[in-house]
């Protein structure tokens, strides 16, 4: 009987010992089951892009405001003439801080003429965008660029009467009370023609 006893003992132990072994090893795998999926949500998490207007959206605030604009052109750019006209301009943060955005009243070449303008900051290319659609043109315009020095310097290619046009619009002198606004063209993209400019005074 003793021996019986002492083989079941010996058997109870091994299968307590299995045991064991099994939950400690149930446990290991679930703990390291957590720090896996931790791992990927804290990867997830930080390839996620930041949500809401860009930091760089702050450079504009400045600008937000109403504006009376004193605006010169140039119907042949190549000419010296310039023409004078008076617009005014409201300039404002839109779809919550993401753009900022530029409305535009004002009479050029004998007609009424209006335009609305978007600008924003990529965070992918970290590049200034800037779209721009009008009356007279009735297109929509793509501009990319940087802000530098107080700058913001954007270009891009227009379209007219189909031929392709370099175009750079430059912002600059820009205060609390105002800035300076300058359109230049190229036909080649190395040469560039002063066309139209522009002071805005705020209101």
């Amino acid at each position: 009987m003793k021996p019986l006893l002492i083989a079941l003992a010996a058997v109870a132990l091994c299968f307590g010992a299995a045991v064991a072994d099994h939950h400690e090893g149930a446990q290991s795998h679930e703990g390291h089951a957590h720090a896996e999926a931790a791992e990927a949500a804290e990867t997830a998490e930080a390839a996620a892009p930041p949500m809401g207007p860009p930091a760089e959206m702050k450079e504009l605030e400045i600008m937000n405001g109403t504006y009376t604009v004193k605006f010169f052109y140039k119907e042949n750019p190549m000419g010296p003439d310039w023409t004078e006209t008076e617009a005014t301009a409201v300039m404002s943060p839109t779809v919550g801080g993401g753009a900022q955005q530029m409305l535009f009243e004002g009479n050029m070449m004998g007609m009424d003429f209006t335009g609305m303008g978007l600008t924003s900051f990529d965070r992918e290319t970290k590049k200034w965008q800037m779209i721009w659609v009008d009356s007279m043109g009735a297109r929509i315009s793509n501009y990319t660029g940087d802000f530098k020095d107080g700058s913001l310097v954007v270009s891009g290619k227009d379209l007219q009467g189909g031929m392709t046009i370099h175009s750079r619009l430059s912002t600059y002198n820009i205060t609390e009370k105002g800035f300076d606004w300058k359109y230049e063209m190229s036909l080649d993209g190395t040469t560039y023609l002063d066309a139209a400019k522009a002071t805005y005074t705020k209101q």
